[in-house]
């Protein structure tokens, strides 16, 4: 009887040996697990603390370009607003009955309506990077990632407005040195002076473009393409204040 109470007490110590063995297994277990999920947690926040900060760093680049470009374009279109002015002034005196301008006037007007050729120098870095350079997939906003990609679409639109309005101002300018006076224009508002190019000795007048109804074609045909090309340019400063919102929206929860 005393070997049968032996082998139960036996039993239930090799038993409760295996349960304790069971539960320590599953415990070094658990801790591995936790173990490895910490430092995936740890490795998550760490890629996620890298992507905010390149994130940032794009928004910063940005607004940095944005506001530069804002500025060239408003720059743009007041020039722009000068040359309409004065190619306007030249339709109203070509509609004049009378001769109501002076030659100097009249130099100075032709001056200021195509003298300039009007391109914006955009910068735009940061956008082919994030385009080009896979930079995009740190920019969290979808709204932002929508107007970089399609960005480059506004401005080929404005490229070919461009190459439009500076075409026709060509043909402007060949018209004036082959049927006017371009060199006293030069004279009277001092470009000869600048290049250090002699005066003119003969005083022939530009009035006679006035009488000409292919100058006025001509005129015509530039003005609506001026008109188009700001309201091109204006559309761009709205799109781009527009975006700078978007951006500053962005750096504001960081």
């Amino acid at each position: 009887m005393t070997n049968f109470f032996r082998k139960i007490r036996q039993q239930q110590f090799i038993k409760n040996k295996f349960t304790k063995y069971i539960i320590y297994a599953f415990g070094e277990i658990l801790l591995v697990v936790i173990g490895i999920l910490i430092a995936l947690q740890v490795n998550n926040l760490n890629e996620q603390r890298k992507s905010d900060i390149k994130e940032k760093k794009y928004l910063i680049s940005m607004k940095n370009e944005l506001l530069t470009n804002l500025e060239l374009v408003k720059t743009e279109v007041e020039g722009l607003k000068r040359s309409i002015n004065g190619q306007r002034e030249l339709i109203s005196l070509i509609n004049s009955e009378k001769d109501t301008v002076n030659e100097i006037e009249l130099s100075k007007i032709l001056a200021v309506s195509f003298s300039n050729v009007f391109e914006l120098k955009y910068q735009d870095g940061t956008f082919k990077e994030l385009l080009y350079s896979g930079g995009l997939i740190s920019i969290n906003s979808d709204r932002i990632k929508n107007e970089v990609t399609s960005w480059e679409g506004r401005m080929i639109d404005i490229r070919k407005q461009e190459k439009g309005v500076y075409d026709a101002r060509e043909k402007i300018i060949d018209f004036i040195i082959d049927n006017g006076v371009f060199k006293i224009m030069l004279d009277d508002v001092g470009a000869s002076n600048h290049f250090q190019i002699r005066k003119s000795i003969r005083r022939n007048s530009n009035k006679l473009l006035l009488k000409s109804q292919k100058f006025e074609n001509l005129l015509s045909y530039h003005i609506a393409l001026n008109e188009s090309q700001k309201y091109y340019y204006l559309r761009l400063e709205n799109d781009i204040s527009n975006l700078l919102r978007l951006v500053e929206k962005e750096l504001n929860k960081n």
